[in-house]
């Protein structure tokens, strides 16, 4: 992920600004090239990402590199302790001049301070333990274990980032009632009744299997997790997701567990905005994808339906979370179905499994809901927009239409279906995805004289930028188009 942020925005920022110490980066990330030291590509890049984001780079910012902080877990009740590890990621080989000092806070749901630890020096880059206790009477909530580091006698902090973790009441209490209840024999019954009270069961099955994770091991989402610097950069983005909503959901497998318990479909009028997990066909894991069902969902009725794949370091939430809330929005206003998938990882590729991935997903999807198959789109950006078109065209019968953004294919990819109505959409200014593989995508396509074809080139627009702005017409481009 360093690498991609690397080329996307730094190379572009360091041939706009000329600078020396900035082209010396470059030119030392491109002599270590693929083959380098691992440590070294990563002390480079992080080098000319700071110059970049934090205007320079001295000792105290190297320093805030190296260091990074580790939480125990993700899930915790109230008055529970959290505890806290700030460590190196790797020697420094030369000794400090300056001294330094780390410090813990933790900040409530609306980011209030609830706690803040005194400074603590550090002796050279020696790891530090800390604790932080929650509350007895916190409440259910997202909160943020937040980590400074500051030079001595400093009156502003070198960097400052957070990790997050969920306070749920009675925790440890409803998970096993869960456990307890997920095995019983008549909820087990009413999984053979129908597609649709099987992906409850399996979604409940996943949902059971975070939360005990949750318990021993800190989760990380989409572009989350990452070392003290990546990490503050990221938090600037919009990209950053949870892997969940875990104080919310919890009361979503819940209620998944009552209604099969009790004999009922959990999903027989359900809609909004929902997390689900299958088994693969692959090797029979649980991959979770999310689902928006339109809130005047009825059963008696047929809803279009669109599969979105996310771009490297993205995941199922991507799509829901991200791009000013358009994807929803969208489906929202025009009673869409929506699907977003896992793709098997944030690197999957959309081959092997990770494509099988977007056919399980849309299989289950036409199963479970009244769908119009002549109404199935596909659409995905960047990582996400080259798996839309390898997909859509090798399986030109199940979609629509086609929509990659900021990622494309193959002449020979196009010449297998050249009647599928298609939208390209492309930033100007993308320096991930040169405009040109846009625009030399959109010559193959015309040579082979595509009827329905739609080429949108936004000036200005990077890479991510483009999604949301191309939002509503790709919608607009899937109204039209029916199978």
């Amino acid at each position: 992920m360093l690498g991609l942020i690397f080329r996307n925005r730094f190379v572009p920022f360091s041939e706009q600004e000329m600078q020396p110490e900035l082209l010396a980066v470059r030119e030392r990330v491109s002599a270590l090239g693929n083959a380098g030291d691992d440590v070294e590509l990563y002390k480079t890049m992080i080098e000319g990402m700071a110059r970049m984001y934090l205007g320079a780079w001295d000792e105290g910012i190297e320093v805030a590199s190296i260091l990074d902080i580790n939480l125990a877990g993700k899930l915790y009740e109230p008055g529970a302790t959290v505890p806290v590890e700030i460590a190196s990621l790797y020697e420094h080989e030369v000794p400090l001049e300056g001294r330094y000092a780390v410090q813990v806070r933790f900040l409530g749901p609306s980011e209030e301070p609830i706690y803040e630890s005194d400074l603590l020096m550090l002796e050279g880059l020696a790891a530090v333990s800390t604790e932080v206790v929650i509350p007895r009477e916190a409440d259910s909530g997202r909160y943020l274990v937040e980590y400074s580091l500051w030079e001595e006698d400093a009156s502003d902090p070198i960097v400052r980032t957070s990790r997050s973790i969920y306070v749920i009441e009675a925790f440890e209490e409803r998970i096993t009632a869960m456990l307890f209840d997920s095995r019983r024999p008549q909820l087990r019954r009413q999984v053979g009744r129908s597609s649709s009270r099987a992906l409850a069961n399996t979604t409940v099955l996943w949902h059971l299997d975070m939360y005990q994770r949750g318990r021993r091991e800190w989760l990380a989402g989409a572009y989350m997790g990452y070392p003290v610097i990546m990490n503050q950069i990221f938090e600037q983005g919009t990209l950053m997701v949870e892997p969940m909503q875990f104080d919310s959901e919890i009361e979503l497998a819940e209620e998944f567990i009552n209604d099969l318990g009790s004999g009922r479909d959990p999903l027989s009028t359900r809609s909004g905005d929902m997390r689900f997990a299958y088994r693969s066909s692959v090797d029979r894991e649980l991959v979770p994808f999310r689902l928006f069902v339109p809130d005047n969902y009825d059963r008696s009725q047929s809803y279009p339906l669109v599969i979105a794949l996310h771009g490297a370091g993205g995941d199922e939430n991507t799509f829901m979370e991200s791009f000013d809330g358009t994807f929803k929005e969208n489906a929202r206003d025009r009673g869409y179905i929506v699907a977003s998938v896992n793709g098997r990882g944030p690197y999957g590729g959309y081959r092997d499994a990770s494509a099988q991935d977007v056919i399980d997903v849309l299989d289950l999807v036409q199963r479970v809901y009244p769908i119009d198959e002549t109404r199935t789109y596909l659409m995905g950006h960047s990582m996400g927009g080259g798996g839309t078109v390898r997909i859509g065209f090798e399986y030109a019968d199940r979609f629509a239409a086609l929509a990659p953004i900021a990622g494309y294919g193959s002449a020979e990819d196009l010449a297998k279906a050249p009647e599928m109505p298609l939208f390209i959409a492309q930033g100007e200014l993308d320096a991930l995805v040169p405009v040109e593989r846009a625009r030399n995508f959109h010559e193959a396509a015309q040579a082979l004289g595509m009827p329905s074809l739609h080429y949108v080139e936004n000036e200005g627009t990077d890479h991510v930028a483009i999604v949301a702005e191309v939002m509503d017409q790709i919608f607009d481009w899937f109204d039209l188009h029916r199978r």
